[in-house]
């Protein structure tokens, strides 16, 4: 048996685990080599507002909080209970969650279905007791769960990723991880981040049920090796679609995948064309890999949808728009025909040598509000539905004192070179918004430092934005981009 959710309604459900006011530890700890440790830790710098029980027979106080001896101890009736003892010994932990009241659980142990029959025993009767009490059950053999704009932070890492509108959901730790830390690094943050672990109870169906009608999400990432309930997952993925972008990484494609997937999270991995056609009949666009999970779901935080494929590429280099146009037109998408009326418009403005015709290639000397009456000349025609920016450094605008500064050793230059950066693309995604069409930017020579470039693509995403390395990267968003609105569009008809 598994919870019918589907989209709209099931919200409410789902606050005392995301929205939870008050949280129980059950096997916290003092030693800093347990997870009973690290998930009070995290929870209390997380700076959690709630009231946090950590529940341990054998202490007193632990990180400065209040220890109990069973849940039972604890006044109140704690939202959820976050459980990290031995395997033996979490059905019984579940059952006493139920008896207390308590509305969701997260099970942190492994050592169940993923081992084997025993396991697989031990597990589903931390399933029925939480059922019969209708209690939500995340995991277990999980990491955990990171609710950023409730501060809830139950989870392995050590860091804490900053509130956003990304929302992770992964059948492993490490990859809810990995993409969580890539967000904050990118100044991006997430919405939502679940470990769903072998899923006994809810399935990753249920979080994307859940997350379709979450105003914070505006896209969903999935890390998926394989389903409980493939035709469930198809009804509920193909509305939740309907609403919002769902991008996923299908792992377990090999044998030698699947097998691991098995012993993972004791997913059966399925047929990988089964999965392509999912995807194609629900919407949902899946990734490459991770990296190009990762870069898809950065774009529809903020893009607007394409409403056809014909690009404008805008180019600070001959090479790279050459580049974009090859992996554009590899993609399906077409590149846009400049009408007469387009050229005449440029011609008023850029030197007498430009290229004239698409990709407009920026030449040596063009002055940087020149560079963004290029885009907006482009994305004002009725030729072009979308456009890639490539190259943002020769289009940076810089005040006289900062120009003094080119190339000094200390760090006035780095900065003027973020906020340039900073304000260049947030006019770019102005424009964008202002004309309802998407445009990608790519930049791959912002500084020679490694750690200045980084610091201003992590500014650019603090900002609300997104700027790509390499064009190929920029040329794959616009293609999802393109998919997803037709998608959309399709389904309005």
């Amino acid at each position: 048996m598994t919870h019918d959710f589907s989209p709209p309604g099931n919200s409410e459900r789902f606050h005392p685990l995301f929205k939870a006011r008050h949280v129980a530890l059950i096997g916290a700890s003092g030693n800093p080599k347990k997870w009973g440790y690290v998930m009070l830790r995290n929870l209390i710098t997380g700076g959690f507002a709630g009231n946090i029980y950590p529940i341990n027979p054998d202490a007193d106080e632990l990180l400065g909080k209040k220890a109990y001896k069973t849940l039972y101890d604890v006044p109140e009736t704690p939202d959820l209970a976050v459980i990290a003892v031995p395997p033996q010994a979490a059905p019984s932990a579940v059952r006493d969650c139920a008896e207390k009241g308590v509305r969701a659980a997260v099970v942190i142990t492994a050592g169940f279905a993923e081992l084997g029959a025993e396991g697989g025993r031990l597990q589903d009767e931390m399933v029925t007791a939480a059922r019969a009490a209708g209690m939500v059950l995340v995991g277990p053999n999980c990491n955990g769960i990171m609710s950023p704009w409730e501060k809830l932070y139950v989870d392995f890492p050590s860091y804490h990723v900053p509130p956003g509108n990304l929302a992770v959901v992964c059948q492993s730790g490490g990859i809810v991880d990995g993409l969580a830390r890539r967000s904050m690094i990118r100044g991006l943050g997430c919405s939502l981040c679940v470990a769903s672990g072998n899923e006994a109870d809810l399935h990753m169906e249920d979080y994307l049920a859940y997350l379709a009608d979450d105003p914070r999400t505006n896209v969903i990432l999935c890390y998926i090796e394989g389903f409980k309930d493939a035709d469930r997952f198809y009804r509920i993925a193909r509305e939740v679609t309907k609403k919002k972008p769902v991008v996923a990484y299908k792992a377990g494609k090999t044998p030698a995948g699947a097998k691991a997937a098995l012993s993972h999270t004791a997913s059966v991995a399925g047929s990988d064309a089964v999965f392509d056609g999912i995807c194609r009949q629900t919407g949902i666009l899946r990734a490459k890999n991770l990296h190009h999970l990762f870069n898809l779901g950065a774009a529809f935080i903020h893009q607007p949808l394409p409403r056809g494929k014909r690009i404008g590429i805008v180019t600070a280099g001959g090479g790279w728009g050459v580049m974009a146009a090859d992996e554009c037109v590899s993609l399906g998408l077409e590149m846009a025909v400049l009408p007469d009326e387009t050229i005449r418009r440029l011609d008023a403005f850029l030197p007498a040598w430009w290229n004239r015709g698409n990709p407009v290639d920026l030449v040596a000397g063009s002055a940087p509000d020149d560079v963004l009456r290029v885009v907006e000349t482009l994305l004002a025609g009725p030729d072009v539905d979308g456009l890639l920016f490539i190259g943002l450094m020769p289009a940076l605008k810089f005040t006289p004192e900062e120009l003094l500064h080119r190339g000094a050793p200390d760090d006035f230059w780095g900065q003027a070179i973020v906020r340039a950066a900073v304000e260049l693309v947030r006019r770019l995604n102005g424009l964008a918004r202002q004309y309802d069409k998407p445009v990608v930017v790519a930049s791959e020579h912002l500084i020679s430092s490694a750690e200045q470039e980084a610091r201003t693509l992590h500014a650019i995403g603090q900002s609300g934005n997104v700027c790509y390395e390499m064009p190929y990267e920029a040329a794959l968003v616009m293609a999802a981009l393109v998919t997803y609105g037709q998608w959309v569009s399709d389904c309005r008809a």
